[in-house]
């Protein structure tokens, strides 16, 4: 790998954790980056600052765009551009397979970013097939977030030694000393809570699990619980949600804040006893790594893609049964009545595993993909 090769990384809507990807991969390449369209209503990213170079393709919300001509104007910017590294964001969508097909038919290597595990759906036999002939005819290695993506990649053909680990990270240092920071005002204006709460961030849709988390704070209560729980995020359950919680009479210890930006985030970890994430399904959690660079103790179903690599079941936090809403009190009650050492403790080792999780973690697996493919281990 030649120092400051031209490299074109695409997403469909840039936000602060590709920001803190595209700032990393900076030192060691000339990076193009190609958002798809200008926003995405499903997230509603804030990109933040940052002096990369950035190229939008289309104004307006994502979803409202015509993927035929996403996908024309991507081809004709990769052709302006020349890179000789694209990283290519999944292979599902036209202007993906557009990416990668361009990279074919310009000698550029085409690297995979993927989050998908093998047990996040029903798999047909017929669509692996597929996917596996794509894969392996249209790109080069992969980058993913941990082992269940790293398998399900060598599912589809791609040998492990052009899979990299380590793309799902944040800015950990951003969440860990705003988080202290925010410790320490708190502490020295006599304004910390006698009572930790459980911290849920994320958008309310029914993936997210967070009525059968109602439910189970329920429980919590009715086995002598004491702490409140916070629910960060806006989605199309919101009101069903908070439906259900005055409902079920727990309105004054369920707070839903509304959607928050990720200058908004730190408080809330900050002074949070734990974190919580129920998913039915989840690629990944980046909100983990946010809460574990933070400092704090999690609770994750093992639904979550995230789990094997960041959760120590008791060292940590706890593994939860998504689908059992009295094992999720359980290890909620459980974590409230450990001693404030103890999940100090838990969130200090959070600290120390994701520390392996971050930016440079992430370029240093880009930059190792790409000596090994222009190796020629692939292609």
């Amino acid at each position: 790998m030649h120092m400051n090769e031209r490299l074109a990384i695409i997403w469909t809507n840039l936000g602060p954790y590709h920001m803190a990807r595209i700032d990393a991969l900076k030192p060691y390449f000339e990076v193009q980056a190609i958002e798809l369209a200008s926003g995405q209503r499903k997230y509603q990213w804030w990109r933040g600052e940052s002096d990369a170079s950035v190229y939008t393709l289309t104004s307006g919300d994502a979803e409202d765009q015509n993927q035929f001509l996403v996908a024309f104007k991507l081809w004709r910017k990769l052709s302006l551009l020349r890179p000789r590294i694209v990283l290519v964001p999944g292979y599902s969508s036209l202007p993906a397979l557009c990416a990668a097909v361009w990279s074919r038919t310009h000698r550029a290597k085409a690297i995979l970013m993927s989050e998908s595990n093998y047990e996040d759906h029903r798999r047909s036999p017929l669509v692996e097939a597929v996917k596996r002939v794509l894969v392996t005819l249209l790109f080069d290695g992969g980058v993913v977030g941990g082992k269940r993506a790293a398998s399900y990649l060598q599912r589809l053909g791609l040998p492990s030694d052009c899979i990299a680990q380590g793309y799902d990270v944040v800015d950990n240092e951003y969440f860990l000393s705003r988080a202290t920071r925010c410790r320490l005002e708190a502490n020295d204006l006599g304004n910390v809570s006698q009572t930790p709460y459980f911290l849920f961030v994320g958008r309310l849709a029914p993936e997210k699990n967070i009525s059968t988390l109602l439910e189970a704070f329920r429980q919590y209560l009715n086995f002598g619980g004491t702490w409140s729980l916070v629910i960060v995020g806006d989605g199309p359950l919101n009101k069903a949600l908070t439906d259900q919680a005055s409902a079920e009479s727990q309105s004054r210890t369920v707070i839903f804040t509304g959607r928050k930006s990720v200058h908004e985030l730190p408080p809330l970890y900050a002074l949070a006893g734990c974190f919580i994430l129920p998913s039915l399904c989840e690629p990944w959690g980046l909100v983990v790594n946010e809460a574990m660079a933070s400092g704090l103790p999690v609770i994750v179903s093992s639904s979550s893609g995230c789990v094997d690599d960041l959760v120590e079941d008791g060292s940590n936090g706890f593994i939860i049964d998504a689908n059992s809403a009295s094992t999720i009190a359980l290890a909620m009650l459980r974590m409230s009545q450990l001693s404030s050492e103890k999940r100090t403790k838990m969130g200090e080792r959070s600290k120390e595993i994701i520390a392996d999780y971050s930016p440079e973690r992430w370029s240093g697996e880009v930059r190792r993909i790409v000596n090994a493919v222009e190796k020629g281990k692939r292609g």
